[in-house]
């Protein structure tokens, strides 16, 4: 089980190696140093909001929460996609990679554990594109009511069902709960960043060289045809 003492620590330490005082970083999360000391020292909780501020400045958001390192460079696949602009297109290319990974997953890809487990998550995702709950999803893999799952977190069932609605976000302390019950990396409740490429590019790291030139050619393939 993790400790959320860890995760501060990783805070204070991540804040010192990058050159930042708790001034400088209570700045640009506009609270004040004494609101920014109560969330390193634990008194107040990180929030989603503090979170997605310090994505915004280049943080490793998911290794702060777990300590874990998970690959989080730009890859070529991401830069395929990238050239397909930001709008439809871009999406529909994507969405058609999340397919073809799923129906080939049993003929064609590694059928490591890890990226049978993500492939799970990435249909769930297909099914609702534009509307997926992250912790939804986790509550019914455990095959867990509102109220389980919420009394697992230790919040109301208020609370929880705001949090499954994505009205609010999750403090860093559930993300690491989230964390412990799932293995899901933290960015994927959050949504900050585009789950589903998120999704697609921690599968397509995990697949051989050959997988990856396969799809890398299919979708340059398609950059043509549209």
């Amino acid at each position: 089980m993790s400790n959320y003492q860890d995760v501060l620590r990783r805070l204070a330490a991540y804040r010192k190696r990058i050159g930042m005082t708790q001034i400088q970083l209570a700045e640009k999360m506009d609270i004040s140093q004494e609101q920014y000391s109560y969330l390193e020292n634990g008194v107040t909780k990180l929030t989603g909001r503090n979170l997605n501020i310090l994505l915004q400045s280049g943080w490793n958001i998911d290794y702060i929460i777990t300590g874990d390192e998970f690959d989080s460079g730009k890859t070529e696949l991401e830069e395929a996609f990238d050239s397909f602009g930001e709008g439809k297109e871009k999406e529909f290319i994507m969405k058609l990679c999340a397919e073809i990974m799923i129906e080939r997953a049993g003929k064609y890809y590694t059928p490591k554990k890890k990226v049978q487990e993500n492939l799970i998550l990435l249909e769930a995702m297909l099914k609702s594109w534009r509307r997926f709950s992250m912790i939804y999803f986790v509550r019914q893999r455990m095959d867990l009511t509102q109220i389980a799952m919420a009394e697992k977190l230790g919040v109301g069932i208020k609370k929880y069902r705001e949090l499954e609605r994505e009205v609010r976000y999750p403090d860093a302390e559930m993300l690491l709960g989230f964390y412990d019950m799932s293995g899901y990396r933290p960015m994927l409740f959050l949504n900050f960043y585009d789950r589903r490429l998120l999704l697609i590019k921690q599968i397509w790291s995990m697949l051989t060289s050959k997988e990856k030139k396969i799809m890398l050619e299919f979708v340059r393939y398609m950059r043509t045809m549209l």
